[in-house]
């Protein structure tokens, strides 16, 4: 008489069973949990844009306008002397003086607008403030901001954002030390392309 093997128990394929369905589960919760995260954030700007157009409207109404603190940078002649014993263009030498803005929808067009107008107090060229904003014919045309990329479209018909690297790497500090403020900017991409090329 011939005695059946008792087959073991199989613990090894329960156990890798479940580890995987363990796994499948825990997947989708994080896929679900992902597209919630997406959900918020957009809800979340479109809540900010809410409150942007309420704050311009209760002001409008009330007659008193909310403003905002906001910095332009620009480059600082002493400093670069300071930093490196005569001025070379440093453009660890650009750096921010305080302006007030009017709240507004676009703060980051209304923000270049204000830096490439050059408008230095004679006390901050006094502290060695400089700029050569605003440029011959140079037009601010307009900002949009994709993915953290911040495109600045301009017009340049006389070839003011051209010229020597030591002037165009100061004009692009101005420019994208100012922007960066925002948290939502990451890059800065000139449009045309051809602009604040040495």
């Amino acid at each position: 008489m011939r005695v059946r093997k008792q087959q073991s128990f199989p613990v090894f394929r329960i156990i890798l069973i479940s580890s995987l369905a363990v796994s499948l589960v825990l997947f989708v919760l994080f896929l679900m949990l992902l597209l919630k995260t997406g959900r918020l954030e957009k809800t979340l700007q479109a809540l900010e844009k809410k409150y942007a157009a309420l704050e311009l409207e209760f002001s409008a109404v009330t007659g008193t306008q909310k403003t905002m603190k906001i910095s332009l940078y620009y480059y600082n002649e002493l400093l670069d002397k300071a930093i490196n014993g005569d001025a070379v263009c440093d453009i660890n030498a650009v750096i921010p003086v305080e302006r007030s803005l009017p709240y507004s929808q676009s703060p980051i067009n209304d923000v270049v607008r204000l830096l490439v107008r050059g408008e230095l107090t004679k006390a901050e060229r006094d502290l060695g403030f400089k700029t050569e904003f605003p440029g011959r014919e140079l037009q601010f045309l307009g900002a949009r901001l994709e993915n953290g990329v911040l495109y600045l479209k301009f017009s340049d018909p006389s070839g003011f954002t051209s010229g020597g690297a030591c002037r165009i790497a100061l004009l692009r500090a101005q420019i994208e030390k100012t922007v960066m403020q925002f948290d939502t900017v990451k890059r800065v991409v000139y449009e045309p392309e051809t602009l604040f090329k040495p």
